[in-house]
């Protein structure tokens, strides 16, 4: 009997058939888990990267004006942002003026107008400049900057991810303006 069990032993460890199906069923799971894992994070920074470099071209669109800005001008910012990243976005145009020296953070700046199309996005106000102030680099005394902001919602593929919307906040001086203004705002 026992000769017999030792015999059964013996053949079921020399024998290696099926043996890589015993393994693909432990590793394939984890493999597609994997898998999916990856491409839920190349997603969402696809996705990021193509809302900050279409916020980009259209804020650097924004700077290059010349005469002062119009609300739809701005709609149709909002509209050619929306066609280079292929979804949906709102976005606030808000232009600030440093007029005073302090301390760091919103302290010495005007918000000299606060505009988003179809009112979706608050309008910054100083009550509500901390918002964005993080974003807004130092400045000098007098000059004058453009927060270009643009909110794009987000879906992920994958609940590994708590990411509903993208957010881009880009900020830049007029380039061949002192102040862009908006049309019938006094700058």
């Amino acid at each position: 009997m026992t000769r017999m069990i030792r015999s059964l032993l013996r053949r079921f460890r020399d024998r290696s058939a099926g043996s890589v199906t015993v393994e693909a069923a432990f590793v394939l799971p984890m493999l597609a888990m994997g898998l999916f894992g990856f491409f839920a994070f190349w997603d969402v920074y696809r996705t990021q990267n193509m809302v900050q470099k279409g916020t980009y071209a259209v804020a650097d669109m924004l700077s290059r004006e010349m005469i002062p800005a119009t609300p739809a001008f701005i709609d149709g910012l909002e509209d050619t942002l929306e066609f280079l990243i292929q979804a949906e976005a709102r976005i606030r145009v808000t232009s600030v003026r440093r007029v005073s020296d302090g301390p760091a953070g919103a302290q010495g700046i005007d918000v000299l107008w606060s505009y988003s199309p179809g009112n979706v996005m608050e309008p910054i106000t100083e009550a509500t400049l901390s918002l964005v102030e993080p974003d807004i680099p130092m400045m000098a005394i007098g000059s004058n900057m453009v927060i270009f902001e643009a909110v794009v919602p987000y879906a992920p593929v994958t609940d590994l991810l708590e990411v509903d919307s993208l957010e881009e906040i880009v900020a830049m001086r007029p380039r061949f303006l002192p102040t862009l203004c908006l049309q019938g705002t006094i700058c």
